[in-house]
Order: structure tokens, then sequence, then C-alpha cells
């Protein structure tokens, strides 16, 4: 019983962060949305308030992270998975919160590219399918030994 309520809360948790994906354009300012929706190859990087969009980025990001870390422990209910979890998402959110505030300083078609694939990463919650994928199979490897 305590499985089948898990995993509704995991999947009323992944809802909500399809939420976010719906109503993108009304919570956050980002510019880059409907840019990279066009041709962006051919066109100049859009002018951009760069805090603002910084910190709407890092705020969806952050939204996103909590939500990613309770469907993992709802899924998983182990205290060190969701620490390592936390751990990489902080990790990666730093490494990405400054990669992307670089990007956004530069021009060029490299940069175009590399700023659409980072943006990418830091707005989805692209981490969590990794991450259940790996503690699903760190899981199995660890029952399987017994």
């Amino acid at each position: 019983m305590h499985r089948v309520f898990n995993g509704c809360v995991a999947l009323a948790l992944a809802s909500l962060l399809v939420l976010v994906r719906v109503y993108e354009k009304s919570i956050f300012y980002d510019p880059l949305l409907d840019y990279f929706h066009t041709n962006f190859q051919n066109r100049p990087i859009p002018e951009l308030n760069l805090p603002l969009l910084v910190l709407s980025t890092t705020g969806r990001y952050i939204i996103n992270s909590l939500l990613s870390l309770a469907v993992i422990w709802f899924l998983y209910k182990k205290r060190s998975y969701l620490k390592a979890s936390a751990w990489t998402y902080l990790f990666a959110g730093t490494a990405l919160g400054v990669f992307f505030t670089i990007l956004c300083t530069l021009d060029g078609d490299f940069v175009k590219m590399a700023l659409f694939y980072t943006r990418r990463f830091f707005i989805h919650p692209i981490l969590l399918f990794i991450m259940v994928a790996g503690l699903y199979y760190l899981k199995s490897k660890s029952t399987s030994r017994l």
C-alpha cells in the first residue's frame, strides 16, 4: 500500500514539473524562449536583462530541483540517495549557472548552440531522469546481492 501511495505522490510531483513547463511564459522572464523557437542560428541573440534572466532561470532551476528531489524521495525513501542527489543538483546548478551567465554575455554561432543546450539542461528536469535511472540501477544491484 505504501508503494502505491509513494508512486502516486511521485506522479503528482512530476505533474507539478509539467505545470512549471506549461506556465513558464507567465511565471519566468525568458526572452530566449521565443528566440530558440525560431531559426536562431541566423539571428542575433536578443537583448537580455541579464540579472533578471539569471535570477529567473536560477529560480526555475531551484523549483525543478526541489520537486525532483521530492520525486526521488518518494520513489526510493533512502536518505543517502536524497543526499547524493541534492549534492548533484547543487554542483550541477552552480556549474550550469556560471556557464549560462558567461554564455549570455558572448556572441557567435558556437555560443548560440552552447547557450541553447546549457539553458535546456538548466531549465528542464533532465537530471531527474538521469538520477532516477542511476538510483534504480544502484538499488537493483544492492538488492541482487542479498
